[in-house]
């Protein structure tokens, strides 16, 4: 049972996420909306107000009667550092992404790297805190298993093992909070095109790195014990690790491909699968549907879509991660 303070921050949570859509409402408005009593939305909106996360301001509404006060988030009031690291065909790169609590990127720059280690990020990090000083938290997306902050089975050698969360805690003194870029992928997707009530699998096949998954059930990432589900990159194939690496080519990859999603089908059983990465086009897309379709009966086949622009899914993914925290925060 939920104590007390669990209840306040549950309500307080539900004015932040009216008050996130940017929208200016009356305290009337918001007791409506989140079907809170007028008594508790006053007491939490003084808060709110008093520490200057939440703007209120009186205003006449309909040019008639007493002047009421609305309000509206503070957009000023923190921001949100959001790191990802990667290598795409050879080339490693770091993007940092500074968001503002109503999801306005307030910041954005990229930089590759010859050496990718713990300095390079922790210095791409500092450049932006510098800028933003009231940087609330830190995200960070990982191409890797992120076992309790640690960086494990990385694409990028320098990171392996590295404890990447409590570095980052230690040194900038901020609530860090990393997963597998995958996670944020299909995170974002599923609250992007406001899949709610559906089960999404996000399958992203790169070349030449291992392909990872990621299913949403009913809004919670589906990680596993410790945040290994999904890593379709370590089934049993009839081949060795290095020998997959060079057959996730264009060329070869397609068994491959049309094996991890049946897989996938069988163990999640989703309503849609969303197809990415430099291995698939549309044409490519609708082969893994008629692969998967030879094992899986049709009336048990998911929805397919495929997407070239998997990083517009990334950033939100990574907002939508942030309003979480700060909920449990």
């Amino acid at each position: 049972m939920m104590d007390s303070a669990g209840v306040k921050r549950q309500n307080m949570d539900l004015i932040r996420r009216l008050l996130w859509q940017g929208k200016q409402l009356t305290k009337l408005e918001i007791s409506k909306r989140t079907g809170l009593s007028v008594a508790t939305c006053n007491t939490l909106l003084n808060e709110l107000e008093k520490n200057g996360e939440v703007l209120g301001e009186k205003l006449q509404i309909n040019d008639v009667g007493r002047a009421s006060v609305v309000y509206q988030y503070n957009e000023e009031f923190e921001s949100y550092i959001c790191v990802s690291y990667q290598m795409i065909a050879g080339a490693k790169t770091v993007r940092v992404a500074v968001t503002s609590p109503l999801g306005n990127i307030l910041g954005h720059y990229e930089r590759a790297f010859r050496h990718l280690d713990y300095m390079a990020i922790e210095g791409m990090i500092e450049k932006e805190l510098k800028k933003h000083m009231n940087a609330a938290m830190i995200l960070v997306g990982t191409p890797s298993i992120a076992e309790n902050g640690i960086v494990r089975h990385c694409d990028i050698a320098e990171m392996e093992e590295v404890p990447l969360v409590q570095l980052l805690e230690h040194r900038f003194g901020l609530p860090v909070h990393m997963e597998n870029d995958i996670h944020y992928k299909a995170y974002g997707y599923y609250k992007k095109e406001g899949r709610e009530d559906d089960i999404v699998t996000l399958c992203f096949f790169p070349a030449n790195v291992l392909p990872g998954t990621a299913s949403v059930y009913h809004g919670t990432v589906l990680k596993g014990n410790n945040q290994f589900a999904g890593m379709v990159g370590f089934l049993p194939y009839e081949f060795d690790r290095k020998e997959e690496l060079r057959l996730l080519s264009p060329e070869t990859a397609l068994p491959i491909i049309v094996k991890a999603v049946t897989s996938l089908i069988v163990a999640v059983n989703p309503s849609s699968i969303l197809l990415a990465g430099d291995l698939l086009d549309e044409e490519k897309a609708e082969q893994v549907y008629l692969g998967c379709l030879k094992w899986i009966p049709k009336e048990y086949m998911p929805d397919f879509c495929y997407t070239d622009d998997i990083d517009l899914y990334y950033q939100e993914g990574m907002y939508q991660k942030a309003l979480d925290q700060k909920a449990i925060w």
